[in-house]
């Protein structure tokens, strides 16, 4: 049996690469649950939040958006939960490319851990 090493190595590579975006995920979903703000400035796009839980421009910025994610999460409304996390990074595109690329599901299930 013939061993393609170069092929290997990648697939290797990528597998890595993956795990590692998988991590980034968690990461930046753990720094919005934790980034309490009364400054509606210091959300970087009111006006998302304005349109799904106004309350949260003033009431906790993107803390309270995220306790709003976790309870959607919960009550398996896994589209709102995805939704609200990629308006916590609104401000952070590669942020908002790590949580697309995670994918909707992957994003619901660690919400429904906090």
């Amino acid at each position: 049996m013939k061993v393609n090493w170069l092929s290997l190595a990648c697939a290797a590579f990528f597998m890595t690469f993956a795990v590692v975006a998988r991590a980034d995920f968690k990461r930046n979903i753990d720094w919005c649950i934790g980034n309490h703000t009364s400054d509606p400035g210091q959300t970087n796009c009111p006006d998302q939040y304005a349109v799904t839980y106004p309350e949260c421009i003033t009431g906790g910025g993107r803390a309270c958006l995220m306790q709003k994610a976790i309870a959607s999460a919960k009550a398996n409304d896994c589209a709102n939960a995805f939704r609200l996390a990629l308006i916590c990074q609104c401000h952070n595109d590669s942020a908002r490319s790590e949580l697309a690329s995670a994918g909707q599901q992957a994003i619901c299930d660690y919400l429904r851990t906090k």
